[in-house]
């Protein structure tokens, strides 16, 4: 192994395992953190003339690893199976008129979450469809956890004023 190789290998294995859980605790995927951070690693080696592969890469890595995972969360479109219940008006109990009421409301609600402004739809999908904590939100996004507070508040009010229901704040 060359040096380059047996920095970047050390590097790798030094920083691996925490990026991982930091990755898996914002995208809730193990396996989609695990590809996001070695992603990032390929990016890494394929820079390796431009930068110097020791433990000053530390920030980079982990600012490298957020955004990425931010980006795959905006790419992600999860299916309505996948939404929190304050937003499943249906069960299975239910009749057709109701089951199809429910998807109207599911459909509605997310042409609304759509109308958000961008960052104030980033934190409600963080918070309430990838279940992160403000503090998480804020430190991910790199405002304060009453920025985040505020953001919430904006989106349940819109929803709420939007679909003449009540909505769950937390």
């Amino acid at each position: 192994m060359s040096a380059k190789q047996t920095q970047f290998h050390a590097l790798y294995v030094r920083f691996r395992p925490g990026l991982s859980s930091f990755a898996a605790s914002i995208v809730k995927n193990h396996e989609d953190a695990d590809e996001i951070v070695n992603d990032v690693f390929v990016t890494i080696w394929e820079k390796q003339q431009l930068l110097i592969l020791d433990d000053s890469l530390k920030n980079y890595l982990f600012t490298a690893v957020k955004n990425r995972c931010l980006n795959h969360i905006k790419k992600a479109r999860l299916p309505f199976a996948d939404m929190p219940d304050e937003f499943l008006a249906v069960s299975p109990e239910h009749s057709a008129d109701r089951i199809l009421e429910g998807k109207e409301l599911q459909n509605h609600i997310t042409r609304l979450i759509e109308q958000l402004p961008a960052k104030c739809k980033q934190v409600f999908l963080l918070s309430r469809m990838f279940d992160l904590s403000y503090k998480e939100i804020a430190e991910i996004m790199d405002i304060s956890t009453k920025t985040v507070e505020n953001q919430i508040g904006i989106a349940l009010k819109f929803l709420k004023e939007s679909t003449g229901r009540n909505t769950h704040s937390g």
